[in-house]
């Protein structure tokens, strides 16, 4: 696959875990497709998945509730 940042052929799809919102509102959105580029290292979505990941967001579609641990990062 070409990518789209630098032209070269070596673009591959995987699928990551994302999330959208902060606080109650937090999404997690697993098996996201994402393409990326083992030549100059950047990650994008196509315009279909930002689309889908919105539709997700905005109608809760497909949601089961879990329960997930939650940390924060503190600088020494």
């Amino acid at each position: 696959m070409i990518c789209r940042i630098c032209g070269k052929e070596g673009a591959q799809l995987r699928h990551v875990t994302d999330t959208i919102g902060k606080g109650d509102k937090l999404l997690v959105i697993e098996n996201v497709p994402i393409i990326s580029c083992r030549n100059c290292g950047e990650s994008y979505y196509t315009a279909k998945t930002l689309h889908e990941m919105e539709e997700i967001r905005r109608r809760r579609r497909g949601t089961v509730r879990r329960q997930v641990e939650v940390a924060q990062f503190v600088e020494p």
